[in-house]
């Protein structure tokens, strides 16, 4: 996280008022406000703001994305970060973000698929499931608009056994529709063959230029 938020305020440093949409507990906009940025948190999840309003976040305001309740083009930049793959109308999440915001957005992507992820979707796909994400994931929207920067931010270890307790947890959104027992099933095959395992991992920070997401045509 370190490594990360250095990154993301390098980006922003020539930006002052920063929409962090889907705020959660406050994770990115705490250290944003304390860095000096004038951070609004916005999240539709009460508790998750009650969180980041017991760690002391400020400016913290209930709204859903696909209907921000704020006045047009009165940020700077928007912090999006693992919010549009939650959001059916991702679409209409980005013009939201465009109408509010006047020169950039920023996001997250990791760059390496981890074997345990794509053999669970296998092993779902031979129990006659599959993992449904609702919305677009950042590096799906990479596809689609390409970013005007992408910034290294940190490499690091991905441990196997966390991954596998998530999973287990079925803490992913594209997990809540599978049957308790398949994802016990496959969780527990999948330990037998990766536990204590770890793979190289990197995480990058994405950038997009209001301008080029407002132009795209899809999101006429």
């Amino acid at each position: 996280m370190k490594d990360l938020i250095k990154v993301i305020i390098n980006e922003l440093r020539d930006h002052k008022t920063i929409l962090d949409v889907g705020v959660g507990t406050g994770r990115f906009a705490k250290p944003l406000q304390e860095y000096g940025f004038r951070v609004v948190g916005v999240d539709i999840a009460s508790r998750m703001l009650k969180r980041a309003r017991e760690k002391s976040v400020r400016n913290l305001v209930r709204g859903g994305v696909c209907s921000l309740p704020l006045k047009g083009k009165v940020f700077d930049a928007a912090v999006c970060i693992h919010l549009l793959h939650l959001v059916s109308e991702w679409k209409m999440a980005l013009r939201e973000i465009c109408r509010v915001t006047r020169k950039l957005m920023l996001s997250t992507t990791y760059t390496t698929r981890n074997p345990v992820r794509q053999s669970y979707s296998r092993l779902l796909k031979d129990c006659g499931y599959k993992t449904r994400r609702v919305g677009k994931g950042e590096w799906e929207l990479a596809e689609v608009v390409r970013p005007s920067k992408s910034v290294s931010a940190t490499a690091f270890s991905n441990k196997a056994d966390e991954l596998l307790n998530y999973l287990e947890q079925r803490a992913y959104s594209s997990q809540w529709e599978i049957p308790e027992d398949v994802n016990r099933k496959i969780v527990n095959e999948l330990r037998g063959k990766y536990s204590g395992r770890a793979f190289p991992a990197e995480m990058r920070v994405l950038v997009w230029d209001i301008y080029d997401l407002e132009s795209t045509v899809e999101f006429q």
